[in-house]
């Protein structure tokens, strides 16, 4: 005698009645009598993830919670810690196109004129990314949220398919053939009647049959480490059309909210003008040589509150002072009519 399941399978062959509602195998999910009996079909369907793991020899219980992570209702979940970080650290701003690297440069003139993104910097790039976050903390929360949940979805496609690979249609070269990957089979009884046999499995439920099975067509597999596969799998097919377009989305809305609020507030015009001139001469933070006037300057900062551009005037002997103009006129005097401006202050000094 052998196992209920191998008696079962046995009398079906043999033209016996069976029962067409009570199956002695958990695994057996239909039965499909025909003439002859051996062509008779069996419905084997793994309702537990489980069970299809024993029969695939994965056994490491980290593996296990990772199939059912990936495979299962829970592959939402992804790390948004992990996409925080890479924001602050300033990779997921290097995936800007360039619209959106422009949009960033306009929002930055209005908020922090001195910052101006470089692509060629990782430094500035850590450092816009902070002020960033910091200052329009919800908009770079919804820029961090669409990126995270396009790469982890693309992520998971890829963690998927290497599953799949090492688990698809495992039976196929025996004769159990896969419907539904990791749930549902299909065979024949005369099929598993000749496996019963030659593995001499005859004591066997379809549990223990199915993992013999897969010993002999697949002794060679390695399935598992599926627990590393989220910080080792990278996504080759991000949806970046997807990202740029919201991203976009998100910085214009918050851009247009500046602008709005600066419009209010200070010389929108007298501002732009200001900012512009600075950017022509060479920018904030560095030495531009003025060989015809003598000086050398360093535009500081343009506070967008105020109007107020603050700037060193550097004449020889790395001495050099500290001034500050709310408008372009005063700006032109102080750099290409040094003499005069100079003039105008003792006068100024004298009647105060």
């Amino acid at each position: 005698m052998g196992s209920e399941t191998y008696e079962y399978i046995r009398s079906i062959a043999n033209g016996e009645e069976v029962s067409r509602w009570e199956y002695p195998d958990p695994l057996i999910y239909d039965v499909r009598l025909s003439e002859p009996r051996t062509s008779t079909k069996i419905v084997i369907v793994f309702d537990k993830d489980d069970d299809f793991l024993d029969v695939m020899g994965v056994e490491d219980e980290n593996d296990r919670w990772a199939w059912s992570r990936y495979q299962g209702h829970y592959n939402d979940e992804y790390d948004r810690y992990r996409y925080e970080q890479d924001w602050e650290e300033g990779y997921l701003i290097r995936n800007f196109d360039e619209s959106n690297i422009d949009l960033v440069n306009q929002i930055l003139k209005y908020t922090k004129p001195g910052f101006v993104y470089s692509d060629e910097s990782e430094g500035s790039r850590t450092e816009i990314s902070t002020f960033l976050s910091q200052t329009f903390s919800s908009e770079i929360d919804d820029i961090i949220y669409e990126y995270g949940v396009l790469d982890w979805d693309c992520i998971l496609k890829s963690i998927t398919k290497i599953m799949d690979d090492e688990t698809s249609n495992p039976f196929m070269r025996l004769g159990i053939v896969e419907k539904s990957h990791a749930y549902k089979y299909e065979t024949t009884v005369g099929i598993l009647l000749s496996l019963f046999k030659m593995l001499k499995a005859e004591d066997d439920d379809l549990k223990g049959l199915l993992k013999k099975v897969d010993e002999k067509v697949n002794p060679r597999a390695f399935r598992g480490e599926w627990y590393e596969l989220e910080y080792n799998t990278y996504c080759d097919d991000f949806d970046n059309e997807t990202f740029q377009y919201e991203t976009k989305r998100i910085l214009e809305k918050l851009l247009e909210k500046i602008e709005e609020d600066l419009t209010d507030n200070v010389d929108f015009e007298e501002f732009n003008k200001l900012y512009d001139t600075v950017m022509s001469l060479g920018g904030f933070n560095k030495f531009i040589d003025m060989k015809e006037k003598g000086i050398q300057l360093v535009f500081e900062n343009l506070d967008p509150e105020t109007n107020t551009l603050i700037f060193k005037i550097y004449k020889g002997n790395n001495k050099f002072e500290r001034r500050s103009v709310d408008n372009l006129e005063d700006l032109n005097l102080q750099l290409y009519h040094l003499e005069l401006f100079e003039s105008i202050r003792k006068i100024l000094k004298k009647l105060l």
